[in-house]
């Protein structure tokens, strides 16, 4: 359309019944023109861009259209009625908003708004994206209802960002649909209200959404991605297999059908346990800025040994905020978040997290009360993490794994920051586990000698 005339485009708008064409036409000249464009359609005056917007706004609503509507909606600027008391909501419970991209500028709401100021945020954070407009406010309002009705799916979070949520939203739908990540965006703009709300449920509740069945209203069915689910997967399949080889014995199963069912079982484990859980878990965690139990006053007593402070992605936290803030405080926990959302990449930040929690426990996990901490620099977290995924990559090397095909062969798979991608993938216990290549790690900067 950009070699045509406005006159040319307006005459096609003119000749089209069709309203997904009506409003990427409008969209064009909204655009091309400005809102206040008279298209004079149909040789009427006044016919300008806003009023012919708010038309294909009341057909898709009428139609339920929700790719439409959040479209001409973000165009028209429209606020939901209930965003502010959304925000008062989570404010009052003492959930921080951020809203806008991480690759992006993002503003915090720390206070409560009014309208005004409410849009004037959402103009600066979205005001060239109508659709992320209306989508992030959605998520808000959700966010402020689940908050009242489901307080325990907010424990220990203190900054929603919605960005990052709207993102993991849309590489769900990528991974269970086998979409591009701008074809999943698109989908996601399709889900009706109630269905992001449902997903958004699942996510906070801790599950991964296991399949999208478009038959049915609410269309997200869930799966359980905790330690202990996966551990009862293993057993069952550990009771299947026991059963069976009790079965040969007594001559009940011939040898032949007992081969085929194990290799059918490996291929079913391959499925199960190599389909990124782990970095799905740990991605829809960063993003939701979910901590441990106790994380920040258990981060407090760690920042206090350090005399230099702790540096986590090239900022530090010193040491004196530990003299400034009590262990529980408010403050400090925000301070903290400050910090950690400097990350952009969820799965790291959930990992630095999870070293974070490790250094709690220096003395019970090295068997030891002389540690070599350092006395004239901050300690580099990030390094730890490195330096664990390190050790993974050779571990995995010498025990010639999949790893092989990626990082332990010489060829980086571009995890997030340099890391594996199949170390996000690991389980955070066990024998193979993140926590076992952290601990390594530890030993290693700590117990040098």
């Amino acid at each position: 359309m950009d070699e045509m005339s406005v006159l040319d485009v307006v005459d096609m708008l003119h000749e089209t019944d069709i309203l997904e064409e009506q409003a990427s036409i409008i969209h064009y000249l909204w655009m091309k023109k400005g809102p206040d464009y008279d298209t004079k359609l149909n040789d009427i005056e006044g016919s300008t861009v806003r009023a012919l917007t708010e038309e294909v706004y009341a057909k898709a609503c009428e139609l339920r259209d929700w790719a439409l509507v959040r479209l001409t909606s973000g165009l028209l600027k429209r606020q939901l009625d209930e965003l502010a008391m959304s925000v008062t909501h989570l404010l009052v419970r003492q959930k921080q908003i951020t809203i806008g991209m991480p690759s992006k500028k993002e503003e915090a709401i720390t206070s409560p708004k009014t309208k005004e100021e409410l849009q004037n945020i959402m103009n600066r954070a979205y005001g060239e994206e109508p659709n992320s407009f209306t989508l992030s406010q959605e998520i808000i309002v959700c966010l402020g209802t689940l908050v009242r009705t489901e307080p325990r799916l907010f424990v220990e979070m203190f900054r929603l960002r919605v960005g990052l949520i709207i993102q993991v939203l849309a590489s769900e739908l990528a991974r269970l649909q086998n979409l591009s990540g701008m074809d999943a965006t698109q989908k996601l703009l399709t889900l009706s209200p109630f269905e992001v709300k449902c997903m958004l449920f699942s996510l906070l509740s801790g599950r991964l959404l296991e399949e999208v069945d478009e038959e049915v209203e609410g269309g997200a069915k869930e799966q359980r991605t905790g330690l202990g689910s996966i551990r009862k997967q293993i057993e069952e399949k550990r009771s299947w297999r026991k059963s069976v080889h009790e079965m040969q014995k007594e001559g009940l199963t011939p040898e032949i059908a007992v081969e085929e069912e194990e290799e059918e079982e490996e291929e079913e484990e391959t499925d199960d346990f190599q389909f990124g859980v782990w970095l799905r878990h740990r991605r829809i965690d960063g993003a939701l800025n979910r901590v441990p139990p106790d994380f920040y006053a258990n981060l407090w007593d760690t920042v206090r040994r350090f005399p230099r402070g702790l540096s986590i992605n090239r900022i530090v936290l010193p040491w004196g905020v530990t003299q400034e803030m009590t262990r529980r405080e408010i403050k400090f926990a925000l301070q903290v978040e400050q910090v950690l959302n400097q990350i952009a990449e969820p799965e790291y930040r959930e990992m630095i997290i999870e070293t974070l929690a490790l250094m709690n426990k220096l003395e019970c996990l090295l068997k030891t009360d002389r540690l070599n901490i350092p006395k004239d620099r901050p300690l580099d977290v990030d390094s730890v993490v490195h330096r664990a995924n390190k050790i993974f990559v050779e571990h995995n090397r010498q025990m010639e794994t999949i790893v092989l095909e990626c990082c332990a062969g010489g060829h980086l798979c571009n995890g997030a920051q340099g890391i594996c991608q199949h170390f996000y993938d690991s389980a955070p216990a066990g024998e193979f586990g993140t926590a076992h290549y952290l601990i390594k790690a530890l030993m290693e900067i700590f117990t040098p000698y």
